[in-house]
């Protein structure tokens, strides 16, 4: 890559040194004034929100350099014009406040809907000596995301003042310089996208492989030969003639039972809490733990329940419903209500064949057929002890797990190993915004 002919100290730490005929900046002076440097979104009450109507966009769309639509967030024109809201425009850049990485912004597209925006955002309209796009692409980069980070630190929530984020200081080229810098990246970037996108396909593919291969193999066992009969289960179809279809109460050696329903004090340093949070992929990921309460309470919650080694937690309300893991650790630690605890009588049926059987498409569809609906979906603890499993004799049960846990870790291995370069592309992406936008490599 080429470099500029001669540089300068730029005065800014986590710039540094910058093309000599470039400058620097704070945000507020992108605009007219500095005085009126961000229009602010609105403060919209939930009871407000309606299903219909202008499009209320909040943090969570604001991607890393890109527009999410995801949320359902509305509110009437009679709201609209009764809290003097203000419209965002296709085109406005947008900045979020709150959140990591605090600072992200996006440029909104044509949505098809008028829009509004919640009061952690702003919206920065910059004067025509500034290219909103580069400036979306200085706001996205890693340096910047470093520096708002470390500014932001010490609040309950990772948020910026709107004064601290104008006078966040950005590096200023001429701006025929700006749009050749914005034609480089949004070519180079759109291949790195895509390059990220076939990964995330490839991922898609292999986790759908993988729940495939499940639940054929718990539903049918490991011989194509054997006589079938009907299971009187539409999508789970023909099952083999010695397997038995059984309710969960009668495998369990334990009723199942549930978290506290309370929430508990929690602490610096003690026994993990664990909720929904948790459970990441197929695992138990105690980095991510709801917090860690006292031993006392530990020993209170655990005379109602006590996760161990073998236990299978399935989660039983909120938007991952269904969802499992298995306790592969002797670890003391508790958890929350919406984790509930099937222990396996093993006896009938083995921990891990209940575990597999969980992750199985047949099991989540009957999870996903008996939920009742609230905010959130959620699914009894009575309901789910008289679901209905396959059930092989113990034998097969040990020949269905060997395999099943063979082919899964080939799979979960192939999965974590496209996981990591689009980890290492994503950090190539952030590191080549940054060098470009702050001169480090010359694109023309």
């Amino acid at each position: 890559m080429k470099r500029y002919d001669s540089y300068k100290d730029s005065g800014v730490e986590w710039i540094g040194e910058i093309p000599s005929h470039w400058g620097t900046t704070k945000i507020k002076y992108t605009t007219d004034g500095s005085k009126y440097s961000f229009i602010d979104g609105d403060w919209i009450e939930s009871n407000n929100l309606s299903d219909d109507g202008i499009r209320y966009i909040t943090t969570g769309n604001i991607g890393e350099g890109f527009y999410k639509e995801q949320g359902k967030g509305y509110i009437s024109e009679e709201t609209f014009n009764n809290l003097n809201c203000t419209e965002v425009l296709e085109g406005d850049l947008v900045i979020s406040r709150l959140s990591l990485p605090v600072g992200r912004s996006c440029i909104i597209p044509f949505i098809h809907h008028k829009v509004v925006t919640s009061v952690d955002n702003v919206i920065l309209r910059p004067t025509s000596e500034f290219s909103k796009h580069y400036l979306n692409y200085q706001f996205n980069s890693k340096k910047y995301f470093d520096y708002t980070e470390l500014i932001s630190r010490g609040t309950t929530l990772t948020r910026i003042s709107r004064g601290m984020l104008g006078n966040n200081p950005i590096v200023s080229p001429p701006l025929s310089e700006q749009q050749q810098i914005v034609s480089f990246l949004d070519t180079k970037t759109s291949k790195i996208d895509e390059l990220i996108l076939k990964k995330q396909r490839k991922i898609e593919l292999l986790t759908e492989y993988r729940t495939s291969l499940i639940n054929e193999v718990v539903t049918k066992g490991l011989n194509p030969k054997v006589a079938m009969k009907d299971s009187g289960v539409e999508w789970i179809g023909e099952i083999p003639s010695h397997y038995q279809m059984i309710s969960i109460k009668f495998l369990v050696a334990t009723p199942l039972t549930d978290g506290p329903h309370e929430t508990p004090v929690f602490i610096d340093d003690g026994i993990p809490f664990l909720s929904v949070n948790g459970i990441v992929g197929n695992s138990i990921d105690f980095n991510k733990v709801r917090g860690y309460i006292s031993e006392e309470l530990h020993l209170q919650y655990s005379m109602k329940c006590k996760p161990q080694r073998d236990d299978v937690l399935l989660v039983k309300s909120g938007s991952t419903t269904g969802k499992s893991t298995i306790v592969e650790t002797d670890l003391d630690f508790n958890i929350w209500s919406p984790l509930c605890i099937v222990r396996s009588n093993k006896n009938k049926i083995l921990p891990r064949f209940t575990f597999q059987t969980f992750q199985s498409g047949y099991f989540r569809l009957l999870v996903e057929n008996n939920w009742s609906y609230g905010t959130q979906p959620n699914i009894g603890m009575e309901v789910i002890e008289n679901l209905s499993i396959v059930v092989p004799p113990l034998s097969e049960q040990h020949q269905i797990v060997s395999y099943l846990d063979e082919q899964t870790e080939k799979i979960d291995s192939s999965i974590q190993l496209e996981k990591k370069k689009i980890k290492l592309l994503k950090e190539y992406r952030q590191s080549l915004i940054s060098a470009v936008v702050t001169g480090k490599i010359k694109v023309f």
